[in-house]
């Protein structure tokens, strides 16, 4: 090739780069599988919060309701590395079916109790285990599926849209899930039965079969072979995983905070529904911050969105030991989750882009794992702490620990090399925008 062809073909892939894409909602099966994962969070919201609902206003019992959350979030700590060697073996979609479907049959037992007048603590518990456990898979099969149906410089754009998407899920979901509750117990796990079929139809819908990357005969290796590779691949890059610490120790905190939110207002005499109320708060800054989230990535990088949110959340928590009305509370709630939706996005940015295509679900794995493996553990000892001394001194604590994850956070990333350490490295590759399909019927646009 001569020097002036290939100036040429340089130009042309430059301007190849720098044309126009178009919007999300063009690619028909992003949509469908944006569109599903929607409903199938709505239903996870609306049976997620009615177990502890469930069980506190049943037993009345801080601890009883701490063990159910704790077996809810058990799977984060047990479920995550197999799931994600799973992940990478199989075909992704399948097995996002499976999940729906496995996920419709446990909710749909509590259903059936309810309606025979049942309420056994055991059985709540195992069924949100089960539950959580599906989502597991799901999650990590959605994120590996994204980069495979968007051409890569939209990733970033996909990848707030559905973090926007969750968090506008939690603020309508919450509040629904607590007026529904209050109609009658089985009323949202009904609900939730509804929106998980409505799930499947979109998956079986869609055109493009993502397919685990094909992978050479040594692939099948034992699974703890596999999970050691996820394991070393993160360990590996010290500021990936000094990042992830702090944020898992961060979800820890929300999550003791959510369940000791929960029985003051039940302490105060509230119904249900305010609960509800309060999360929603949370879900509509979540749902904002999810929106800035892709705009902020591109401006500041992951170092300093980390120090601002948790000195930020440090020096907003504890507020949470003298506020007890409900406006008080939604309004705290707004700000943490707005500023958590940013540190989602980025976050998620930046581990999708630096992991390789044969490698997301094992990776991905390994950081929902670090980030939210704690989080049982939270949510059980904060339910045995309210029990013991109270609900304001419980508050004292998460918020003492937040003050100390702030500190540790600006220490850590103003360090000599945080930022050259926080470099993403250039990856995937671009699917075929789906064109002839953009119109298809029955499936809203995004926004």
């Amino acid at each position: 090739m001569s020097t002036d062809q290939g100036g040429r073909a340089g130009g042309a892939a430059v301007a190849a780069a720098q044309a126009p894409l178009p919007a999300l909602r063009s690619y028909r099966d992003f949509r469908l599988l944006w569109t599903g994962s929607a409903m199938a969070a709505m239903a996870d919201r609306c049976a997620g919060m009615s177990f502890t609902l469930l069980v506190l206003w049943h037993t009345g019992s801080g601890g009883q309701a701490g063990l159910v959350g704790f077996a809810g979030l058990l799977p984060a700590l047990l479920v995550q590395l197999p799931a994600g060697v799973l992940v990478d073996r199989l075909n992704r979609r399948r097995l996002s079916m499976v999940c729906i479907v496995v996920r419709t049959v446990a909710v749909g037992s509590v259903v059936a109790a309810l309606l025979g007048d049942h309420v056994w603590v055991w059985h709540i518990a195992v069924v949100a285990f089960v539950q959580s456990s599906m989502t597991v898979f799901y999650q990590l099969s959605e994120v590996a599926m994204v980069r495979g149906l968007v051409p890569s410089r939209q990733l970033s754009a996909a990848m707030a849209t559905n973090e926007a998407r969750s968090r506008g899920v939690n603020f309508v979901g919450y509040p629904v899930s607590g007026a529904l509750f209050g109609i009658s117990a089985f009323v949202p796990f009904a609900s939730s039965v509804g929106l998980y079929f409505l799930s499947l139809l979109t998956l079986v819908r869609m055109r493009r079969q993502p397919e685990a990357p094909a992978r050479p005969s040594k692939a099948r290796r034992r699974m703890r072979t596999e999970i050691a590779v996820g394991l070393s691949w993160v360990w590996s890059r010290a500021y990936f995983r000094t990042a992830l610490l702090i944020i898992a120790g961060s979800n820890l905190v929300f999550q003791g905070l959510i369940l000791t939110v929960a029985v003051v207002i039940r302490e105060d005499g509230g119904a249900t529904g305010t609960v509800g109320l309060i999360m929603a708060g949370g879900g509509l800054g979540g749902l904002c911050g999810a929106l800035a989230g892709g705009w902020l990535n591109t401006r500041m990088p992951m170092r300093h969105i980390m120090i601002v949110a948790h000195v930020a959340w440090a020096l907003v928590m504890p507020a949470t030991i003298v506020l007890r009305q409900p406006v008080e509370l939604g309004s705290l709630f707004f700000v943490t989750s707005c500023i958590g939706a940013a540190v989602t996005v980025a976050g998620m940015c930046y581990q999708v882009r630096i992991t390789p295509d044969n490698m997301q679900g094992r990776v991905g794995s390994v950081v929902m794992l670090l980030v939210s493996g704690a989080s049982s553990l939270g949510v059980l000892v904060t339910g045995y702490l309210v029990d013991d001394i109270g609900t304001r001194r419980t508050l004292a604590v998460v918020s003492g620990v937040m003050v100390l994850l702030a500190v540790v956070s600006a220490v850590v990333f103003t360090r000599s090399g945080a930022a050259r350490e926080d470099q993403p490295d250039d990856v995937p590759d671009e699917p075929e925008p789906e064109h002839a399909h953009a119109g298809a019927a029955g499936v809203a646009d995004l926004p």
